[in-house]
C-alpha cells in the first residue's frame, strides 16, 4: 500500500508543479483514493495470511499421512492425494468465481494445488520404488505446474513454477553426467545466475506476481554484498571454474544485464542494475579461475571487492531515495555498515586484544553506527517530507 500511495503522491506533486491541479484538488484526489489504497492493503495482509494457511495445510496433511503411512494401502495413498489435488485445483477456480472480491482464497488454493503436485510425484516414486535422478522429478514438477499458469488465471502458479524451476536447476548442476554439471561451485556465479534465470522465466508467465522481480533484485543485491565481503576479507568464494554449468549461470546473468527490469525489478534504473552487477562481479573477472596469494592482479581484485561492496551499497541508498523506497534505503545503509565493520577488523585483526584496544574498538564502532543511523534517519525523514 505504501508504494502505491507513494506513486500517487509523486504524480499529484508533479501535476501540481505543472499547474494541472491545485492543492485542494490534489488533497481531494488523494482522499478519494484512500479507500482503494486501504482495500489493497487489506488484500496484501489477506494474501500473506492465505499463503501461511496454505503452507500449514500442506504441512498438516504431510504430517497426518506420515503418522499413518505404514497402515495405509498404496491405493488409499494415491486416491487421497488425487482427491486433494482435484479439490484444491477446483477450489482455485470456483473461489475466484464465487468470491472475486477475496482473491487471496483462490490464490491460497492454487498455491496448495501447486505444492501437492510435487507431493504426488514423491508419493508415486516411494510407492513403486522408483529410483533415478532427483532433478528429473523436479523438472516434472515444473512441467506439471506450467499449464496451471495459463489455465487457472491465478498468480500463485507462476510463483510455484519459479520455485520448481530453481530447484530443478540447482539439482541438475549437481547431477553426475548432467550436460550442465558444475565442476566447482565455490564462487558467486551459480548462486547468482540460477535464481535470476528462474525469476526471469517465471516473470514472463501470465499474471506472474510482481514480487518475483523484487525478490530477485533483493537477492542479487544481498548475495553480491555477502560475496564481496567474504572475498575481500578471507579470499573465499573465489572460484570461477564452473565447467559446463556456465551455460545456465551465464543465461541468468545475461538476461539480467540485457533486460534488468524483467528480472530484477524497477527500483533501480536499468543502467544502475547493470553497473551494480558488473561492478560487483568485477573482482572475479580479475581473479580468473581462482585467487592466488602473491599475485598482483589478484591483490588488486581484493581491493576492487572492497570498493565495489561499499559503492554498490551507496548506489542502492541513492536509488532507494530517488524511488522513495524505504526498504532499499535501509538495505543500502546496512551494506555500508557491514562493509565498514568488516574492513575495520580486516585491517586491524588484533583490535580486540587488550583492554585499551577493546575500549577504542567499541567507541569507534559506536561512533560509526551513530553516524550511519543518523544519516539513515535523515534520508527517511527527507523521504517523508517530500510526500505531500
Amino acid at each position: 500500500m505504501s508504494s502505491e500511495r507513494t506513486v500517487l503522491r509523486r504524480h499529484l506533486r508533479h501535476w501540481q508543479e505543472r499547474g494541472l491541479v491545485g492543492e485542494e484538488q490534489a488533497g481531494a484526489l488523494l482522499a478519494a483514493s484512500e479507500d482503494l489504497l486501504r482495500r489493497n492493503a487489506s488484500r496484501l495482509v489477506l494474501g500473506a495470511l492465505a499463503a501461511l494457511g496454505a503452507g500449514l495445510v500442506l504441512a498438516g496433511a504431510g504430517l497426518l499421512v506420515a503418522q499413518h503411512w505404514l497402515e495405509l494401502h498404496r491405493f488409499a495413498k494415491l486416491g487421497g492425494w488425487a482427491l486433494l489435488q482435484l479439490a484444491f485445483t477446483l477450489a482455485a477456480v470456483d473461489l475466484a468465481r464465487r468470491v472475486p472480491d477475496r482473491p487471496a482464497l483462490a490464490e491460497a488454493a492454487a498455491l496448495v494445488a501447486g505444492g501437492l503436485l510435487l507431493a504426488g510425484i514423491s508419493l508415486v516414486a516411494e510407492i513403486y520404488h522408483l529410483d533415478g535422478r532427483t532433478a528429473n522429478s523436479l523438472w516434472l514438477w515444473a512441467a506439471l505446474v506450467l499449464p496451471a499458469c495459463f489455465v487457472l488465471e491465478r498468480r500463485a502458479p507462476a510463483g510455484v513454477f519459479g520455485a520448481a524451476l530453481l530447484a530443478a536447476l540447482l539439482f541438475e548442476v549437481f547431477e553426475p553426467g548432467s550436460p550442465v554439471k558444475a565442476r566447482d561451485v565455490d564462487g558467486p556465479w551459480l548462486w547468482l545466475g540460477l535464481p535470476l534465470l528462474a525469476a526471469g522465466v517465471a516473470a514472463r508467465l501470465p499474471l506472474a506476481p510482481r514480487a518475483l522481480a523484487g525478490v530477485a533484485g533483493g537477492w542479487a543485491f544481498g548475495f553480491t554484498q555477502l560475496a564481496l565481503l567474504v572475498f575481500g576479507a578471507a579470499q573465499d568464494l573465489d572460484s570461477s571454474d564452473l565447467g559446463r554449468a556456465w551455460a545456465v549461470a551465464l543465461a541468468g546473468l545475461g538476461w539480467a544485464l540485457w533486460r534488468p527490469h524483467d528480472v530484477l525489478g524497477t527500483t533501480l534504473s536499468a543502467a544502475e542494475w547493470r553497473v551494480l552487477l558488473v561492478g560487483s562481479l568485477a573482482p572475479w573477472l580479475l581473479v580468473g579461475a581462482g585467487y592466488e596469494p602473491g599475485s598482483p592482479v589478484d591483490a588488486a581484485a581484493v581491493a576492487v571487492a572492497w570498493i565495489a561492496q561499499l559503492a554498490a551499497a551507496v548506489l542502492v541508498v541513492r536509488a532507494g531515495a530517488r524511488a522513495q523506497a524505504a526498504g532499499w534505503i535501509n538495505a543500502g545503509y546496512a551494506g555500508v555498515a557491514l562493509g565498514i565493520l568488516v574492513r575495520y577488523f580486516d585491517f586491524f585483526p588484533n583490535a580486540l586484544e587488550g583492554g585499551l584496544a577493546l575500549l577504542v574498538t567499541g567507541l569507534l564502532l559506536l561512533a560509526m553506527l551513530f553516524a550511519l543511523e543518523r544519516s539513515r534517519r535523515l534520508a527517511l525523514r527527507r523521504l517523508a517530507e517530500a510526500r505531500p
